[in-house]
């Protein structure tokens, strides 16, 4: 459910009943961050257990919502909050089969592939992983993952549902030139491509293809135009999305590019990045379970990208399933792949239809 405002909120939780297996999933509208420290009080002194996360948009229907509360009543199985190379799980990985573990993770941190390779070592391939990374719209990090014991940055959190959940990807962004061999990488930092400075072999593609000069005030608007692309072994494409660089012309990413891979700079139009949305919801329209409840994670800089045309995106694909659409713009999308191997992607649409 949506609520403009912690008043609604605070309404529906005074008027509900909690079981202490139960938790609140919430996911804030970064306009109402200088709630969520209320938010954290009120429930601790209802009793009421909970996590959530901060998010750049909240998507409800066919509608982006910057302010408000998206919040769901869950009945995990298991749940707890992650550092890099910290968590603790008593149980065996095979007690998960066949579940569904949604994923909040802080979407600027540079330990992020730190952060879900700890969980995909805990947790394993049997699950259906599908979730975002949380942050601000300003694109600066700061804490924005929560749970009943404060707000933290460099965290994740995971709860485990016993629901099963359909899940597909897709992007819509193309090759334009490439493939660069990745020579140098480290934690989201994308360093050398061939014997080059990333920077440099980007600036070059760039400008070739714009015909411009590339100015440090004017990366991020080119970039989110032309992200990376990381060659899987089938010939699909992982999107990465490069936010900027540094000093010594290292290009900064939203999560890890792993070393040794080989990589493309991509580029797309308003066109194709409908035309995937729509290709998901249309296949899903045909093979939704009965009865379902659709969680939709779109990446920030892919509604940066659509512009004025974003809600069209939302429509597309609102109009196609039956239960309204809740979800986020998110800083990094996590899903699994057909073999459940965890995966963070950027600039994609991530939408799942978890059985009710």
């Amino acid at each position: 459910m949506y609520f403009r405002n912690l008043l609604e909120l605070k309404n529906y939780v005074d008027e509900s009943s909690f079981t202490p297996s139960e938790q609140l999933m919430i996911m804030v509208g970064d306009k109402s961050e200088n709630q969520v420290n209320d938010l954290v009080k009120y429930l601790n002194e209802k009793k009421v257990n909970f996590f959530g996360g901060i998010f750049a948009g909240l998507i409800v229907g066919s509608s982006n919502k910057r302010e408000g509360f998206i919040a769901k009543k869950v009945n995990p199985i298991f749940s707890t909050l992650v550092f890099p190379f910290m968590m603790r799980v008593t149980a065996d990985s095979d007690t998960f089969c066949g579940t569904t573990a949604i994923v909040f993770v802080d979407g600027l941190s540079g330990r992020m592939k730190d952060l879900t390779d700890t969980v995909y070592e805990k947790i394993g391939m049997n699950v259906t992983y599908v979730g975002g990374g949380a942050g601000f719209y300003d694109m600066k990090q700061r804490p924005c993952i929560f749970n009943n014991t404060g707000i933290y940055k460099d965290a994740l959190y995971i709860c485990i549902l016993r629901n099963k959940t359909e899940l597909k990807v897709e992007h819509g962004w193309n090759r334009l030139q490439g493939p660069f061999y990745v020579k140098r990488s480290y934690d989201n930092v994308l360093a050398e491509l061939d014997l080059y400075k990333a920077f440099e072999v980007y600036k070059h593609v760039i400008e070739e293809e714009e015909n411009l000069t590339l100015c440090k005030e004017d990366f991020f608007t080119y970039a989110r135009e032309h992200p990376f692309g990381i060659q899987q072994k089938d010939g699909t494409l992982i999107v990465r999305d490069p936010i900027s660089f540094n000093d010594e012309e290292e290009i900064i990413c939203v999560a890890n590019i792993p070393e040794g891979s080989d990589v493309y700079v991509l580029k797309g139009d308003v066109d194709t990045l409908l035309d995937s949305s729509l290709h998901i919801a249309k296949v899903f329209k045909e093979s939704a379970p009965l009865r379902y409840f659709p969680m939709l994670f779109d990446c920030i800089s892919r509604a940066m990208f659509l512009d004025d045309r974003f809600e069209e995106e939302l429509a597309n694909i609102q109009q196609c399933l039956q239960y309204e659409v809740l979800g986020a713009l998110s800083i990094g999308e996590i899903a699994c792949t057909c073999n459940g191997e965890l995966v963070i992607h950027n600039k994609s649409t991530v939408l799942a239809l978890m059985e009710r």
